[in-house]
C-alpha cells in the first residue's frame, strides 16, 4: 500500500532536487540523498525506491535518481552511515 501517490512523490523528490540545482553536483546528490533520509518518512522512501527500481526513473531529475540510487545502495547495506557519499578507489 502507498502512503503518497507516486507521481506526487517523484514531484516531491524533484522539487528538493530544485532547491539543490545550483550546488556542484556532488553536493547536489548528497543534498537530495540526505534531505529524502533525514526527513521523509520511510514508507515514502521505500515507495519512491520501488518506483524507480520498477523503470520508472525517467521522470526524476538525473541528480535526484542518483540520489535515490544511494539512498537504495545504503539500504541494501542496511548502513547508518549518514556522511558524505563514499567514494570508492
Amino acid at each position: 500500500m502507498t502512503v503518497i501517490d507516486p507521481a506526487r512523490l517523484v514531484e516531491m523528490a524533484n522539487q528538493i532536487g530544485d532547491f539543490f540545482a545550483p550546488y556542484p553536483e556532488q553536493r547536489r546528490i548528497e543534498g537530495v540523498r540526505n534531505h529524502l533520509r533525514n526527513y521523509w518518512d520511510p514508507r515514502m522512501r521505500s515507495d519512491l525506491l520501488a518506483y524507480v527500481a520498477n523503470g520508472n526513473e525517467g521522470e526524476l531529475a538525473s541528480h535526484v535518481l542518483a540520489a535515490t540510487r544511494l539512498l537504495q545502495t545504503e539500504a541494501d547495506e542496511r548502513s547508518a552511515y549518514a556522511g558524505p557519499p563514499r567514494v570508492e578507489h
